[in-house]
């Protein structure tokens, strides 16, 4: 026999059935689970406030409409906790003033969410960029030993490969630029 099935003759001499010792993992994993959602529950966008401190005139942020649309926007005035408006111009386009025909003014009931723009993704491309030389740096030095037929030497294989990440993470930026990055609005 088994040591495994040694202990369930041992418990089932004891009383102890496999039902009984079934049914208490499964309560024991169920209330682990309730309490991990009770833990990681957070309150739903509709009971956090838009905004906790307000916005400046000028900022950049994209709102979540109550009709599911998403939409850019120039802030034309403050807007903040306590505000019943919010006046924008459509963003990214030419600057409006109040009252041209791209001049929005909605009311805030109508924003689920504010995001505030927080610049562009140059710095991850060019981070990536730079992760992606080094491995190529290292594929040129082997080009090079191959079409020279001798070794290019330490000092111009690490040069090489300082060049292909430098030419690698410029081009993850210029790739990262075209792509925005919002956050939550404090």
């Amino acid at each position: 026999m088994t040591a495994f099935t040694e202990s369930v003759v041992e418990e089932a001499a004891r009383g102890v059935t496999t039902s009984t010792r079934t049914s208490c993992g499964v309560a024991l994993f169920l209330g682990a689970c309730a309490a991990l959602a009770a833990l990681a529950a957070q309150p739903a966008a509709a009971q956090q406030p838009l905004l906790t401190q307000p916005l400046d005139s000028g900022a950049v942020v994209r709102l979540r409409l109550r009709d599911g649309a998403r939409e850019g926007a120039k802030l034309l005035t403050r807007f903040g906790p306590g505000f019943d408006t919010l006046s924008y111009c459509r963003w990214p386009a030419l600057p409006c003033t109040p009252g041209s025909e791209r001049h929005v003014v909605r009311p805030a009931t109508a924003v689920l969410g504010i995001e505030t723009y927080r610049g562009s993704g140059a710095k991850l491309g060019a981070i990536i960029g730079a992760i992606v030389g080094v491995p190529m740096g290292f594929v040129v030095v082997e080009l090079v030993e191959y079409s020279e037929e001798r070794d290019p030497g330490t000092a111009r294989s690490v040069r090489l490969v300082a060049q292909s990440s430098v030419g690698w993470a410029l081009f993850g930026a210029m790739i990262g630029l075209f792509f925005q990055r919002w956050g939550p609005a404090p």
